[in-house]
């Protein structure tokens, strides 16, 4: 068979065009796939959730008492100071009347009156003899004074730690005034409260994770001891009272404690990273799910519970589907992404 040498430069030239459109042709695809946004993937799993409240509370005593003052008057004598134990029975202070005080002082001041007045009178003289006799009844008197018009003696009513010694020997006192708070050691709490809404999951025996302020680095564990008969009609709480379970360590009255309450659980529940959903203008809850051909689709979903970082899917997400958890923000509906990889060297 002759070929036509005629044909020969159309023939070369077609090719050249054919292979050039070609090449042409690939090159956007090229860079349509090395522009796509890159992201980070994870699939939904399936688990249960608890939700938890973080609240505050104080430890606190429920057996303390603070001592008054009986009487207006003068701190005498005064026993115990902070962090002192201290004794059911005995006597802990001693208080001095005011008017014990006042009477004692108009007769020593009138003793010493007569005492001066004597001392500048003639012996032999008569108005020496009745200073004599007036000197004799004022001691008599502030004798009497002294026997009659005792100073009280403060009890304590309690065996228990001195925790707050509230003025000193010599202060002037009024009656019911606090001279010392004694507490019951063994009686401290965590005292706290929440929203009469949470009130069903605060049962009297239920174990809470405690954290106190004062001891970072301890995992702790209360229990329930008491849940208060009322709501408090001003702030809508309902107090109740933790005792720490197995901890040694020393506690004071006023120390700050963190406590995590379950209020919500769920088993086999979807569950993805918090920030992997994103809120709309209208105030919906949406995300992004990767299929096989690495394209991203927006997916309207309904939230449930959450715990830390976990947030729980209630509607429009299915176990292992892939979840973009980052990168998601810049995303749009079927657009084509690169799937960042989590795979990581292993050291030799």
């Amino acid at each position: 068979m002759k070929v036509n040498i005629n044909y020969i430069p159309i023939m070369v030239l077609l090719l050249g065009s054919l292979v050039y459109s070609c090449k042409q042709s690939s090159e956007p695809v090229k860079m349509a796939a090395k522009n796509a946004p890159l992201v980070k993937v994870q699939p939904a799993i399936k688990t249960q959730m608890v939700s938890f409240i973080e609240i505050t509370g104080t430890i606190q005593a429920n057996v303390f008492t603070d001592i008054k003052s009986p009487a207006d008057g003068i701190i005498e004598t005064l026993m115990a100071r902070e962090n002192q134990q201290v004794e059911k029975d005995r006597i802990i202070a001693v208080i001095n009347p005011n008017d014990r005080v006042a009477l004692i002082s108009n007769n020593q001041l009138q003793v010493q009156k007569l005492e001066a007045q004597a001392k500048k009178t003639d012996k032999n003289s008569d108005d020496y003899q009745k200073l004599l006799l007036e000197l004799e009844k004022a001691k008599e008197n502030l004798d009497y004074a002294t026997k009659m018009y005792q100073t009280i003696p403060v009890i304590c009513p309690m065996n228990g730690l001195v925790t707050q010694r509230w003025l000193d020997k010599g202060n002037q006192i009024g009656i019911k005034e606090k001279i010392l708070t004694i507490t019951d050691m063994n009686s401290l709490v965590i005292k706290s409260e929440v929203n009469e809404k949470y009130f069903e999951v605060v049962k009297q025996g239920k174990k809470l994770p405690v954290l106190l302020s004062a001891y970072p680095n301890d995992t702790l564990q209360g229990q329930i001891s008491l849940v208060y008969p009322q709501i408090d009609p001003t702030t809508r709480s309902v107090r109740f009272d933790i005792k720490l379970l197995n901890f040694n360590k020393k506690l004071l009255p006023g120390m700050m404690a963190s406590i995590k309450v379950p209020v919500a659980s769920k088993d086999n529940a979807i569950v993805v990273p918090e920030h992997a959903v994103l809120t709309s203008p209208d105030n919906k809850n949406f995300l992004f799910v990767v299929k096989a051909d690495s394209v991203a689709s927006r997916r309207s979903v309904k939230t449930g519970i959450s715990s830390g970082t976990k947030l729980e899917i209630v509607n429009g997400l299915k176990e292992n589907e892939k979840v973009v958890i980052s990168g998601q923000e810049m995303l749009k509906d079927s657009v084509k992404v690169r799937i960042m990889s989590t795979t990581k060297a292993v050291k030799k």
